[in-house]
């Protein structure tokens, strides 16, 4: 086993799970600094993790395909909060690699796409989710596979997830990333949907358009499917 600077025993592999918190041109106000102050948060968390376990190596993030530059730019165009936070540590050396099959993503973000549309046809949505189900059943096993081949002895690696239930391969330490950042934004997203339920809920008695709540934006990630009940959750844990 490596051994640090300070005498800290370090396993032989180590996953920093980061919730992918994603950005909303159509957030309500008040989304923005708790979501800026979330990925602060992370940033020093994860540093923190470093000084003790072992320094990042390799990056894996959801729905960002390629890898090295191209995977870089398309981060930086989509949440540039995360861009950051992984800027700083492929500057330090660590390297963004590829985790996402891109045919097999196109697919599930396809029928994601058509199961948010309603159907007349219970056969044709049957037929629809069933796609959609087998996509995402493929493009899990492929994460899973990805990561059974990347992560290295010795090493820590970060990966970025909408779900913090990664299936690791075994023998790798998994380390969450969750500052009470994290729990705030969760918290107000929770009022925010809450408040629109009840506003849409008065209006709905009142006989007036429910107009009174802000738009709801869509979720982070549209291979989600329609999962969101209308509701906006820009992140899941």
């Amino acid at each position: 086993m490596a051994e640090s600077d300070n005498g800290t025993v370090l396993t032989e592999r180590k996953a920093y799970i980061v919730p992918f918190i994603q950005p909303s041109a159509q957030a309500p106000e008040g989304f923005d600094e708790l979501f800026n102050a979330y990925w602060q948060a992370a940033d020093q968390q994860i540093s923190g993790l470093e000084a003790r376990s072992g320094v990042v190596k390799r990056i894996f993030a959801e729905g960002v395909l390629g890898k090295g530059d191209d995977a870089m730019l398309m981060l930086e165009q989509t949440n540039r909060q995360a861009w950051h936070m992984v800027k700083a540590r492929v500057d330090a050396g660590a390297r963004l690699d590829e985790y996402e099959d891109a045919e097999t993503f196109a697919e599930v973000i396809d029928w994601g796409r058509c199961m948010q549309v309603g159907f007349v046809s219970q056969g044709v949505a049957n037929d629809v989710s069933a796609s959609y189900q087998d996509a995402a059943s493929r493009r899990q096993r492929n994460l899973d596979q990805r990561l059974e081949e990347a992560l290295q002895p010795g090493e820590a690696t970060l990966i970025l997830s909408g779900t913090t239930d990664i299936k690791l391969p075994d023998g790798v330490e998994k380390f969450l990333i969750s500052p009470p950042e994290l729990d705030a934004l969760e918290r107000w997203i929770r009022q925010v949907n809450e408040a629109a339920r009840h506003a849409a809920e008065q209006a709905q008695a009142s006989g007036q358009p429910g107009q009174a709540a802000p738009p709801a934006p869509p979720p982070p990630t549209e291979e989600s499917g329609d999962s969101s009940g209308g509701l906006w959750t820009p992140g899941s844990r």
